[in-house]
This record gives structure tokens, C-alpha cells and sequence, in this order.
């Protein structure tokens, strides 16, 4: 009879020591200043999983695993010599593995490879100069024999301590004094060949009279440290020798981590954690910079047919063994890049990856995993066999202790980290999908269920048109003179009355769901003054004819969306003081963020763009924009900024990691929305999603990595339905083709949105706005109404409806399945195309109802 683990069974006690330290780490949180967002992934994990049972006495077997946990759809199982776990889904009986179960057969990877293939955690750390080494849970855990497994009846935990048990480095002082060094060591080595050992690894400064240790090489390490004990040498002289060291560090060879792994079934689904305020650093100065969970659950071998699912954009796809071993692996940062990290070369513009989702399919069988805590701190790793190994793996890493490259001088730098790491929940839900749903279509599916079940997401209304979006820009500051003297004046470029006559053109051809966006209306402009008060720019026109542009859009079926950016900072001023209130690098500078030049990629300092408010900074602004614009509020708000950037503030008193950034964030958007309960972000950031009613600038491609074969809707398909959305502005697209941008709209049920000015653009000479040249709302109107009409008339029948499958069905041609039945197939080619016996135009599309 197959043999259990008991309630509690550990598989070798770790050192008293370690126990200890490892309590002490659990101690609870310090106040988090977003304590108003709850913590939903720690309360989940705190709850019982749904529908958890006593595991079956009758389990199938895995060879060298016992079952441990069991819900009505899943069944866990661990390996008590390697750690590793299987999932069984029981009703298809499909079996995912952490680790590929035959890397010893592995022809292409090393034994070390071998042994990360085996590993379940991936540490980086920090040395003491901040270099990076990395350990891994096989080779430098479970091969010494250094963990622990714990079972519940709700959970099963793994404590793993990395680090080689043998003595290193770390033993040994980075120098002794020359007495000290004379009487402890020489004195107590009989033989003068050891004796020239010890003095050989050393080097006397007789001016200091202190002997400094050389850097030794980790082959005589073991033999040093032997005869360090042969001397009699003792930890006590280790302290005293270290003390008076003046603080020098050594780099330990073998320093020490102890992590504990946790795994639950909810329903059907796995979900594991690990508690980075438990995590124990036994070997000071070194620090963990990233912790990778499970990088091989699922990996898909040579054999195996299928693709990896990434949140790239709108969603991208990597078909498993492609062979394109000459691309880079892909590494995604989900939300981007911290904008707290200094970068002074961009060679390259990527989408930014909005959901803390990735995936697999594999050989009909699939897996959607969510990264519900920590998702601000993570980023996607993916690759394909052939390249180290044979297989093809995904999977998240996340930083705990941001670190960047300080410049001293022009021949200097250093490595600096902030004083604390993230001290969070580290989290990931495994979703597992069969038939029908094996794919990313499913994918999207689930998560869109997901959102409904944690964030309370309500279909919209079946009623209505679709939204037309148009951005107006109303003023802009531009450099004038009077008798030679220069000065600087607000140019409109949109005025209420221009706009409303804009309204009233668009609702005589039929679009009367207009959603205007309308910016540079307060505080000087476009890029304006630092938003803690209000003041209206008179110049665009009276209060009364700000409400009657409000009212009549209203009127319209539409609304008027005021927009501001809370998180850029155009000017210094108004309230706003760098030194006080900017978000600071590591290296204790302001953040201030210049435009690129194209030509090489570097920073043009001569085009300063804006600083970055510190998150500590932004309830404080939240409060008192939104006490003055009580007088301006049509129940609408434009958050320009807060639902697509997320960074950190590295300032000395008051660090602030992404995490609880997107925490703060959070916090204020859900006091923003008490206020003006129709908001509309762009970007598109997952955490804002539950507050919002329209996203824009959603990303409609992927970013087009050599190794992802296909982009897919995927974001589009969890918000359709949901949420109102739209891409860039068609006369911003990179292929202002109206024609494609139809079919976009149509193929990812993305609403038609324009980006104008209503003035001459002759106006914008001499003024560093020579960008909105494209925006002449004149030259675009009667092709937006067009456009609209168009669209409009197929995603009306869908409103409220959410995408249930998109497919390719040949080169160029897709269709999209709504919920409810209608089908649009759209043909970006040239000529016709056959679609299931469907003849389709070029660069047309057929609905089928």
C-alpha cells in the first residue's frame, strides 16, 4: 500500500540555529502606509483552500512521490529525496511537473544545468562589492540534504537553507593583527610546512602591522580552513579579528539563505508562496537581489508540441521548439521598467507587459499562471530548448533588493542597493485547462473569471454604441516678445467652443457616444504645473462654457473626461520641490526623465521632459487636487499617468519598492473614483483595472521578440465586455492606414479613438510641440466618422459581450468569436482570402451573426 506523509514529517531538522533565526523572521510586517488596500493574497492564504479533502488512501502512485494534498479537482504530490512536486488533474489525468522528470538524460546540459533543471527556487545574491552569484535549491540545498518539508492539512511548506555545509571563506578574517597573527596561528602550527601555508595566503603590512588575506582561490580554501582549525582557531577569534578589521569584508564562499516554499490547492488550482519577510540572510554582508519560483513547472521537452503564452503588449505566443537558437531568451518586466533605475541608452522601444499573467500549452493540456503577490517586483523569463538544455521553460523572478551602478567619477562606479528589501508575499496561482480550453483563448477566459471573482468585474451594458474616443489638447505655453523682451503666453490650441462645435459635427453623423479626453485645460497647459491646486486656464474659455461643453456631450450619450498627470511633474514650482518631493534613484539624485535621441540612442539632456512624483508624495497631491476640483467635476477624471507607470523612490528616509508603490497607487485611484466615479486611465496597468470604466493606449501587438512567433488580443480578450477600451489613436498609429486600423478594432474589439487639436497647426511653430502636427482634427474628421460607422456597426451587436476565442486561420486573416455567437473574420492581405468556404476580401472582413 502506498505509504503518506504524516500531519507533520520533517525530513531532516536544520540546525537549531537556523530554526531560530528563521522565527525571528516571521515576525509581523511593519505598517504598511497603503494599509487601506487590503492584502487579498495573504487573507487567501490565511483561509482555507476551497473544497480541500483528506487525501485519498486510494491515490494513483507517482514513482518516487506521495500525495499530500487533494482537492476534488487536483492532487499534490512531492518527492521527499528531491523536493520536487507533481500536480495531478484528475479528471483529465494530465500530471504537471515542477521539474522535467528525465534531465538525466539531458544530452545538451552540464550536471550543474542538470541540477537547476531540478531546482524549484533560484536565488541570486549580492556580494559584498554587489556582484551577483546565484545558487539554486537542488545544488545547493537538497544535495547537501538542507531542507525540511511541513504538512498541514491545508499546506505544504518547504524549508530550504542554501549554502554548502562545509567551512569557506567566510571563516577566515580578511586580515589579523601581527601579534594576533604570530601567537593564534604560527605559534599553534608545530610543522613549518603548514606554517608557510598560512603565511602564503597572507600578505604583512608592516607599517599597519596587520597581515591582510590574499584573494585565494576556492581550490585551497578547504586545506586553509583545516589548518586554521589545526591552530585551534575559534569563532571567538573570528569576531575579535573581524572587529578589528575596520570593517573589512571577505567573500564567503558558502554564504548562507534559508527560504521557505509553500504550496496550497485552492479549488482547482496551485498556488505557491513564499514569504519574503522569512526569509533568513545568515551570512552577512550578503543580501538576496532575486528569488526565481518555479522557472521549470510545466518545462515542455523536445518532443512536445504547443506554445508559451506572454503578456508582451496584447499578448504574445513562442512556439516550443523552434529552433531559433540564434534569439535571445526573453526577459519581460511586468508594469516595465522601474523609472527609478537610471537608464542612459535606449536602444530598443517595447510594449509594456499590463498583466501578471504567463502560460503554456503543451501537447493539448495547458497552464495559466497568475503572479498574485509581488507581480510589481516580477519579471518573465522564457526560452526554448537547444540552447543549454532541452527544454522549454517560463517562469517569474523577483527583485527584492533593486540594486543599480553608481558613477563616482568617469572612471569610477560602485553598486549601490537601498537599505531594505521587499519583505512581502511572494505568489503564484496555477490555473490548469483541458480541451476546449487547453489554449490561449481559455487563458484569457480564466483570467477574466479570475477578475470577476476578485475584483467583483460587472459586464457593461448591452445597450448603446460603442464609445468614440477623442483627445483634445487645449493649450500650450509658446515663447512670444514685446519690445524685445521675451516672455511666455498660453496658446490655445482646442477651446470649449471649438470643441463643442466638434461635438455637435461628430453627433450630425451619427457618433453620439463621444468620450472626450481633454487635455492641457488647467495650470498652464498640456505639461502642467504641479497639480495641487487648480487653476483653469481662462483662456480656453468661461466656467459656463466649460459646462455647457460637459453638458453637451452629456446630452450626446457621451462625457467630458478632464485629464491629469499626477505622477509627472513638468516643472518645478506650484508647490512641488525636487529635493522634496521627486522620486530619487539609488544614488540619491532626483529622477528626472529626458527625451532620447534617435540617432544614438542616448539622452538628450537638452530636452528635459519631467521629474517623477515620489509615491510617498501622491496622496497628498490626491487631497488637494481634489479639493478644488469639486468646482470643475462633471463626475469624470483623465488619470494621465497612474495606470501605466509604476516606479520606486530610493530616498534615504522614506524608500518606497515598487510593490507598495502599486499599493499607494491603488489607495489613491479608489479615492480618486469616491470622487469622480467615471475614470479613465491610459495604459492600462492590471491593479487600476477595478476602478476604471475606459482604458486607452492599450497595447493592440506584441513587441515582436525574434523568438515570439505570433502577437494575440489576449488583454483585449479578458476586457471585452468589461471594460471600454481603445489602442493608440488612429492618426498616431504607426500605420495610419485607416483601413487596418478598422480591421484592428474589429479583430480586437478595440473602440475607435483620435488624438486632435482644432487649430491651425501653423500655431505650433517655435514651441517644443511639434508632435501635434499630426493632430489637425480637420484634416481627419469626415474619415473618423466613417470609421466609427463602421465599426460601431459591428461592435454595438457585441457590447457587453465578452471574446470567447480568437483564431488564426491563415496568414494575415483571424477571426474573433463574441460572446453570443457573432463572428468577424478579417483579411489584412492584399487579395482575397477562403475562410471556411467564405471568400473575403482584400483588406476586408465578414461577420457572421
Amino acid at each position: 500500500m502506498k505509504r503518506h506523509l504524516p500531519a507533520i514529517r520533517p525530513l531532516l531538522m536544520l540546525p537549531v540555529i537556523v530554526l531560530a533565526a528563521l522565527a525571528a523572521g516571521c515576525s509581523p510586517e511593519p505598517a504598511d502606509p497603503a494599509s487601506a488596500v487590503p492584502l487579498d493574497g495573504r487573507q487567501a492564504a490565511a483561509e482555507e483552500s476551497r473544497d480541500a479533502m483528506p487525501v485519498s488512501p486510494d491515490a494513483e502512485p507517482i514513482p518516487g512521490m506521495e500525495a499530500v494534498l487533494e482537492s476534488k479537482q487536483l492532487r499534490l504530490y512531492i518527492s521527499r529525496t528531491t523536493a520536487e512536486i507533481a500536480v495531478l488533474h484528475k479528471a483529465s489525468g494530465t500530471i504537471w511537473r515542477s521539474n522535467p522528470e528525465d534531465r538525466e538524460s539531458d544530452s545538451l546540459a552540464t550536471p550543474n544545468l542538470k541540477g537547476r533543471l531540478g531546482a524549484q527556487l533560484a536565488l541570486t545574491y549580492l556580494t559584498h562589492n554587489g556582484q551577483t552569484k546565484e545558487y539554486d535549491s537542488f545544488n545547493d540545498s537538497v544535495r547537501y540534504n538542507q531542507f525540511e518539508i511541513k504538512r498541514s492539512e491545508q499546506e505544504v511548506t518547504v524549508t530550504f537553507q542554501f549554502g554548502s555545509p562545509e567551512k569557506g571563506l567566510e571563516s577566515i578574517p580578511t586580515q589579523m593583527s601581527k601579534e594576533r597573527f604570530e601567537d593564534k596561528l604560527l605559534s599553534a602550527l608545530a610543522d613549518q610546512k603548514d606554517k608557510d601555508a598560512v603565511i602564503s595566503r597572507f600578505k604583512l603590512d608592516d607599517k599597519a602591522g596587520v597581515y591582510v588575506r590574499r584573494e585565494i582561490p576556492n581550490s585551497a580554501v578547504k586545506r586553509l580552513v583545516e589548518l586554521f582549525e589545526k591552530a585551534g582557531y575559534t569563532a571567538e577569534d573570528l569576531a575579535i579579528d573581524n572587529a578589528d578589521a575596520a570593517g573589512g569584508e571577505g567573500a564567503a564562499a558558502n554564504p548562507k539563505f534559508t527560504v521557505p516554499l509553500t504550496y496550497r490547492l485552492d479549488g482547482g488550482e496551485l498556488v505557491a508562496t513564499v514569504d519574503a519577510s522569512a526569509i533568513v540572510e545568515g551570512t552577512p554582508p550578503f543580501r538576496l537581489y532575486s528569488l526565481g519560483l518555479l522557472n521549470n513547472f510545466g518545462a515542455a521537452g523536445k518532443a512536445d508540441s504547443g506554445y508559451i503564452f506572454l503578456p508582451d503588449g496584447s499578448g504574445a505566443l513562442m512556439e516550443l521548439n523552434s529552433g531559433k537558437n540564434w534569439a535571445q531568451p526573453i526577459v519581460i518586466p511586468i508594469y516595465g521598467d522601474d523609472g527609478a533605475i537610471a537608464v542612459d541608452e535606449k536602444i530598443s522601444q517595447f510594449e509594456t507587459s499590463r498583466m501578471p499573467v504567463f502560460g503554456m500549452r503543451k501537447n493539448g493540456s495547458a497552464f495559466l499562471a497568475v503572479i498574485e503577490e509581488g507581480d510589481a517586483m516580477a519579471r518573465l523569463t522564457a526560452d526554448i530548448a537547444g540552447r543549454l538544455h532541452d527544454y522549454n521553460t517560463v517562469g517569474a523572478q523577483f527583485t527584492l533588493l533593486p540594486r543599480d551602478t553608481v558613477r563616482l567619477s568617469q572612471n569610477e562606479a560602485m553598486i549601490k542597493t537601498p537599505k531594505n528589501g521587499y519583505k512581502g508575499l511572494l505568489s503564484i496561482r496555477y490555473a490548469f485547462l483541458e480541451g476546449e480550453n487547453a489554449d490561449y483563448s481559455g487563458m484569457a477566459s480564466y483570467y477574466r473569471g479570475y477578475l470577476e471573482k476578485k475584483h467583483g468585474f460587472v459586464p457593461l451594458s448591452p445597450e448603446g454604441d460603442s464609445p468614440f474616443y477623442v483627445e483634445l489638447a487645449g493649450g500650450v505655453p509658446k515663447q512670444r516678445s514685446f519690445l524685445g523682451v521675451p516672455y511666455e503666453t498660453l496658446v490655445p490650441l482646442s477651446t470649449y467652443r471649438q470643441a463643442v462645435e466638434l461635438v455637435e459635427k461628430l453627433n450630425a453623423g451619427n457618433v453620439d457616444n463621444v468620450r472626450l479626453k481633454y487635455s492641457g485645460w488647467f495650470n498652464n497647459g498640456v505639461r502642467h504645473q504641479f497639480p495641487d491646486d487648480i487653476k483653469r486656464d481662462g483662456k480656453l474659455g468661461s466656467q459656463q462654457e466649460w459646462e455647457a461643453l460637459a453638458n453637451r456631450l452629456k446630452e450626446g450619450g457621451g462625457a467630458l473626461y478632464p485629464d491629469v498627470a499626477f505622477m509627472r511633474v513638468y516643472r518645478s514650482g506650484n508647490g512641488f520641490r525636487p529635493s522634496a518631493d521627486a522620486a530619487q534613484l539609488i544614488s540619491r539624485r532626483f529622477v528626472k526623465v529626458y527625451e532620447f535621441l534617435e540617432a544614438t540612442y542616448q539622452k538628450d539632456y537638452r530636452r528635459f521632459s519631467h521629474y517623477l512624483l515620489s509615491p510617498s508624495a501622491l496622496g497628498d497631491t490626491v487631497a488637494r487636487f481634489l479639493g478644488d476640483y469639486g468646482k470643475y467635476n462633471p463626475g469624470t477624471l483623465s488619470l494621465r499617468d497612474l495606470g501605466g507607470e509604476l516606479y520606486s523612490d530610493f530616498r534615504l528616509r522614506g524608500e518606497v519598492l515598487r510593490e507598495e508603490a502599486k499599493r499607494i497607487v491603488v489607495r489613491e485611484a479608489a479615492r480618486i473614483r469616491e470622487a469622480a466615479p467615471d475614470l479613465m486611465i491610459s495604459g492600462g496597468n492590471a491593479y487600476l483595472l477595478p476602478y476604471v470604466r475606459h482604458v486607452l493606449d492599450v497595447p493592440l501587438t506584441g513587441s515582436g521578440y525574434k523568438l515570439a512567433m505570433e502577437s494575440v488580443p489576449f488583454y483585449q480578450m479578458v476586457l471585452h465586455g468589461y471594460i471600454d477600451y481603445a489602442g493608440k489613436p488612429y492618426n498616431l498609429a504607426e500605420d495610419q492606414d485607416t483601413r487596418i486600423n478598422v480591421l484592428k478594432s474589429l479583430e480586437t474589439g478595440s473602440s475607435v479613438y483620435y488624438s486632435w487639436i482644432l487649430e491651425d497647426p501653423a500655431i505650433l511653430k517655435n514651441t517644443r510641440y511639434n508632435d501635434l502636427y499630426a493632430h489637425n482634427g480637420e484634416m481627419w474628421l469626415d474619415e473618423a466618422v466613417e470609421a466609427y460607422r463602421e465599426v460601431n456597426g459591428v461592435l454595438k451587436k457585441v457590447r457587453g459581450k465578452p471574446i470567447v476565442r480568437h483564431e488564426k486561420l491563415a496568414e494575415g486573416v483571424f477571426r474573433t468569436t463574441y460572446g453570443g455567437g457573432l463572428k468577424v473574420t478579417v483579411n489584412y492581405n492584399g487579395k482575397s482570402a477562403n475562410a471556411d468556404g467564405a471568400v473575403i476580401g482584400p483588406r476586408d472582413y465578414v461577420v457572421e451573426e
